[in-house]
């Protein structure tokens, strides 16, 4: 009998143990957010990197500026490819031996008088073959059944009643509850961290100043670290930045539940549904 409670006490202490370490994963996965990094400049050449990462950096998933490979990666060590298979100076080397190629094609001697009577030869086959034997056309066998295709005409009624939907004061608050939420989602998933620097030129001083305007009417213009120069001589476009943020999965689960309680956005539901039907 004691065998037989040692053994169940050991297997409690395991299942135990497994299930902590269950929960304690959930609760990291919900907790921990997943930060990101990306960084790039077009000066001479276009060269990005990023980096997504969770919990220190023991996962991750890298992409440096030198390579188009991209590693998933367990605490700093690669474990497999996911995309990408050259590195930048594989890439060159690849496209060398493509114009080399092409060179030497160009370099070849052609065999001018050879292949005129070659050619000759052939077409005159070609001309006795096509007197020998004429080519026979094929005759399509007509349907006397044609297909017809069903028209959907445009009904105004549907687009008066999809206009009372959304004008409709519950429908309304409904409505304006969702453009909040995608307010506040957006403003969640912006960067935390900003930094550029870019000089712009259109190679036209009136034109410059027009699109120089066009993006200080932005906020993206303003935020700190951002520069923009204009360039009122040259036709440029030079861009080098970087950019942080994060992202929490806790968010999102509260996100929803925070939808699915909400009486007006599920009465907006079952007016979509009665919609549909009496659409149908």
């Amino acid at each position: 009998m004691a065998v037989f409670l040692a053994i169940l006490k050991w297997i409690g202490i395991v299942m135990g143990g497994v299930l902590g370490l269950a929960l304690l994963l959930v609760v990291l996965v919900i907790c921990v957010p997943v930060r990101y990094y990306l960084s790039g400049s077009n000066r001479d050449v276009l060269h990005y990197q990023y980096r997504v990462s969770w919990l220190c950096h023991v996962v991750s998933v890298v992409k440096k500026p030198d390579s188009d490979q991209v590693w998933f990666r367990i605490l700093g060590i690669p474990v497999c490819r996911l995309a990408g298979g050259s590195t930048r100076e594989q890439q060159k080397n690849h496209v060398e031996k493509k114009e080399e190629g092409k060179e030497e094609k160009r370099a070849a001697p052609d065999a001018g008088p050879e292949r005129e009577t070659r050619e000759g030869d052939h077409r005159s086959r070609t001309a006795e073959d096509g007197k020998k034997k004429p080519q026979k056309r094929k005759k399509k066998k007509s349907s006397g059944k044609k297909k017809e295709k069903r028209k959907k005409s445009f009904s105004f009624d549907m687009l008066s009643g999809i206009i009372k939907f959304v004008r409709d004061t519950e429908n309304r608050h409904a409505f304006h509850r969702i453009r909040e939420e995608l307010r506040r989602l957006l403003r969640y998933l912006a960067p935390r961290k900003v930094k550029g620097c870019f000089v712009i030129g259109t190679g036209d001083p009136s034109s410059t100043g027009l699109v120089i305007g066009g993006i200080s009417l932005l906020p993206f213009a303003y935020q700190e670290g951002i520069e923009i120069t204009p360039d009122f001589n040259d036709k440029i476009f030079q861009a080098d930045g970087m950019i942080k943020g994060r992202v929490q999965v806790l968010y999102f689960i509260r996100l929803c539940i925070r939808l699915y309680r909400d009486k007006e956005l599920r009465k907006l539901w079952n007016n979509i549904q009665k919609f549909k039907k009496e659409a149908a």
